[in-house]
């Protein structure tokens, strides 16, 4: 078979790419991503290479373009989202995320401590969810 293969879209969110190539493959469709890695590796590319690319058979576009527009799988993944959230105990709010926490629990014991030892102040970084919205650090 004598095909091109082209690029049916390019996305600047890696998963968001993924998402869709799982799309295509379970409906039949032969295709794969470029640039993953080298955006993966540093993200800064991702400007400079127009982002994650989906790559398909030409003869395949009309077909693919026909499975996009289907709205049924999107909703299957905002139902799994919304299920996942986090919301904050203070405010109820979604816009959280976990990582290190902003309020440093450090006492003048531990501050001292840790000075004396090591010469050095050493805090403990803690993890907790943190709100965007009312600015409380959570477990």
């Amino acid at each position: 078979m004598d095909d091109k293969i082209v690029t049916l879209d390019s996305f600047y969110d890696p998963m968001l790419a993924e998402i869709i190539r799982g799309r295509l493959e379970a409906n039949g469709i032969q295709c794969f991503i470029a640039d993953n890695n080298a955006i993966g590796a540093n993200p800064l590319y991702n400007n400079a290479l127009g982002g994650v690319k989906i790559k398909v058979f030409e003869h395949d576009i009309e077909k693919c373009r026909e499975i996009l527009a289907q709205p049924e799988d999107l909703n299957i993944i905002e139902e799994v989202a919304s299920e996942t959230t986090t919301t904050c105990p203070h405010c109820n709010s979604t816009n959280v995320r976990y990582g290190t926490a902003t309020e440093v629990k450090a006492t003048w014991f531990t501050t001292f401590l840790s000075f004396i030892l090591f010469s050095y102040p050493i805090f403990h970084a803690r993890k907790a969810w943190h709100c965007f919205n009312c600015h409380q650090d959570f477990e």
